[in-house]
């Protein structure tokens, strides 16, 4: 059903950025995040099936009755403590028959329960599992939305730092690169921003880290090296808290000399992609995303 931006911006200020983050406990919120998700409706030219990954569980979403030999490994958001695959089939269905691809969400382990580096692990344990199943890597592409994006971020460094065949692109979807939580738009887009509140951020942080340091780069991938990465999109929105996190980082990619594209939408929310098949502005960047790893793979 096609609805209006505005319509779900309202929508999401009010369904879901007041429960997410104190006063309401993890487990809360977890449960609140799959009821609201079950709005964004998966298209219905996709199919999907729960496989595992190694030691990973993981959603694969394809087009009905494909077998693509492109692939994407998606890492949802959720600050590294909500979320799941089932909470984004919505997006990740319509990424799998727009982009043509058959993209593979792991269900990667959350915190508190599972600090870093237990997403991490997961998230590589995915990767090296996927370049067991396929034919080349220049087929395989990474992506993530929030949390996921730092995570998938953070899954392409480790792929670097190991010296494991890199995939051929990754995609970032307002990105939370930067566990400090204290960039100017923090403070700036707080009010206008309906999803984020940067409490939840804070809180989420200080489960993922552990008592790791805010600045650990690979908690916080905005303060690592970029050099030699992948080429990269980046998607975001002006209305949302994060978007300090995504300009820095396209700012820092550039100047390591990686091929990175920043894709800004005016009026837009944290990861409006989520909407698509619903609102005009998710399917146009649902689209770009597609058109730019068509690019990418061979």
């Amino acid at each position: 059903m096609r609805i209006s931006s505005a319509m779900l911006r309202t929508a999401t200020r009010y369904g879901l950025k007041p429960f997410l983050g104190p006063p309401w406990p993890v487990v809360f919120q977890r449960a609140w995040l799959r009821l609201v998700a079950n709005v964004n409706s998966p298209s219905p030219d996709a199919e999907t099936e729960w496989i595992s990954m190694g030691d990973v569980r993981a959603l694969v979403a394809r087009p009905r009755g494909e077998r693509p030999t492109r692939s994407v490994l998606y890492m949802h958001g959720g600050g590294y403590c909500v979320g799941s695959p089932s909470t984004h089939k919505g997006l990740v269905t319509h990424l799998a028959v727009a982009a043509g691809a058959s993209v593979y969400v792991p269900d990667y382990r959350l915190a508190p329960e599972h600090p870093h580096p237990a997403a991490l692990e997961d998230g590589l344990n995915a990767y090296r599992w996927m370049l067991d199943h396929q034919s080349s890597p220049k087929r395989i592409a990474l992506a993530g939305d929030s949390a996921g994006g730092g995570l998938a971020l953070a899954t392409a460094l480790a792929i670097r730092d190991e010296a494991l065949p890199q995939p051929v692109a990754v995609v970032l979807i307002s990105p939370w690169t930067d566990l400090n939580c204290n960039s100017p738009s923090r403070t700036d887009n707080a009010k206008i921003d309906p999803m984020i509140r940067t409490s939840w951020s804070k809180r989420c942080a200080a489960f993922y880290l552990d008592g790791r340091p805010l600045d650990d780069p690979a908690c916080s991938p905005l303060f690592a090296d970029h050099k030699g990465l992948p080429a990269m999109l980046i998607q975001v929105g002006t209305d949302e808290v994060l978007i300090d996190d995504a300009t820095a980082l396209a700012d820092q990619c550039q100047a390591a000399g990686v091929d990175v594209t920043l894709e800004i939408y005016d009026g837009m929310w944290h990861v409006f992609q989520s909407s698509v098949g619903a609102i005009e502005e998710a399917d146009q960047a649902i689209e770009k995303i597609a058109n730019f790893l068509g690019s990418r793979w061979s």
